[in-house]
Formats: structure tokens, sequence, C-alpha cells
């Protein structure tokens, strides 16, 4: 899913046996891809660098701009509908 922040936004860094926070401007904007080990987190990948980031800090400072969806099948719509054979 995608998210833009509107307030700055504290993430925090993993990886080497180290954590650091990082702020992410007002703006950007970043896709979240799960859950963390730790379920106070979740896990944003922000200009290709994956970040933990607060769930609670997530809906208080960005904003979903966009919800994926799974890929239509086949000969079906976007709403999953079966399509219509004009020929």
């Amino acid at each position: 899913m995608l998210y833009r922040t509107h307030l700055p936004l504290m993430v925090l860094a993993y990886g080497d046996n180290h954590d650091a926070a990082v702020t992410i401007p007002v703006g950007q904007v970043f896709d979240v891809i799960g859950p963390a080990t730790d379920d106070r987190f979740l896990v944003a990948n922000v200009s290709g660098e994956e970040f933990h980031v607060f769930e609670a800090d997530l809906r208080e400072r960005t904003t979903l701009i966009l919800k994926k969806s799974a890929k239509p099948q086949e000969g079906c719509t976007a709403n999953g509908a079966a399509a219509k054979n004009t020929r």
C-alpha cells in the first residue's frame, strides 16, 4: 500500500546489528510492505531502503493514497466479473 506523509515521520533503519532513527519528510510517498516481526511495527520501503515504522505513527502522520489489489485473472474485468465476449 502506498502512503504519503502529511507530517514528518520517524522510522527505524535496521541492519548490521544497529538501529538508527531516520526522519521521512512531508510529502514523501512510500510503500508499506507488511508486518514486521515485532507487532508494533510495519516494514516500509522508502526510496529502495527498508525501515520499521510504528503502526500508530503511520495512522497519524500519513495518508493512504493507493491500496494495492490482486491482479485480475485472465478473462475477468478489474472488479472480478467475467468479461463479455463481443465477437
